[in-house]
């Protein structure tokens, strides 16, 4: 898998080749995650998860922000184990928080020629989360690319998060951590 800081992927040349990109945190690469990047890699074009090098979270909230729940090496391990092409990582910054979501999605379409999007369906980005999944169909629909919202994957009647894993994982809730993640608890 090949990594690609955003700095350097808006200062060259747009790819040839086409892509089908997934965004977001990934923070502990759980099976909702998976769900996005499965349909990426499935896709006929590039795969390219569009991540953080250090959450946005510990950019805004430092003094409450509990940590990551895996390193960003164990992330990029798991992106390269699900079959992803690229990484693009984004060095979070008070210039890139100012960013609209519609100009973020914009230049990055430009940038690795995206045919394809996926999204869960709670997601949010840009200056104050001004872009939403809908927001995300609509400018895909614009620009003839196809777009995937994707519905939380649900376990014991409430969704896969890493907030919950955090949870699990604060209370000593072990196996339901590992379950939400989909791996052992030997991976904890």
């Amino acid at each position: 898998m090949d990594i690609i800081r955003w700095d350097d992927l808006i200062k060259n040349k747009a790819w040839k080749e086409e892509s089908a990109v997934t965004i977001g945190v990934f923070d502990g690469v759980h099976r909702g995650h998976r769900a996005l990047m499965e349909l990426v890699t499935s896709s006929p074009y590039k795969s390219v998860a569009v991540s953080f090098s250090v959450s946005p979270r510990q950019f805004f909230h430092k003094d409450s922000y509990s940590g990551d729940i895996i390193s960003l090496e164990r992330k990029l391990e798991l992106f390269a184990e699900a079959g992803l092409d690229v990484c693009v990582l984004i060095d979070f910054s008070d210039d890139f928080s100012k960013i609209t979501g519609r100009a973020f999605i914009e230049r990055l379409a430009r940038a690795v020629n995206m045919r394809y999007i996926v999204v869960g369906a709670d997601f949010h980005c840009g200056y104050r989360n001004d872009t939403d999944a809908a927001a995300i169909r609509r400018f895909a629909e614009e620009s003839g690319i196809s777009a995937g919202i994707v519905p939380p994957v649900m376990e014991g009647g409430l969704p896969v998060s890493s907030s919950r894993i955090r949870h699990a994982l604060a209370s000593g809730e072990y196996q339901l951590a590992a379950s939400l993640l989909g791996r052992g608890v030997d991976s904890l």
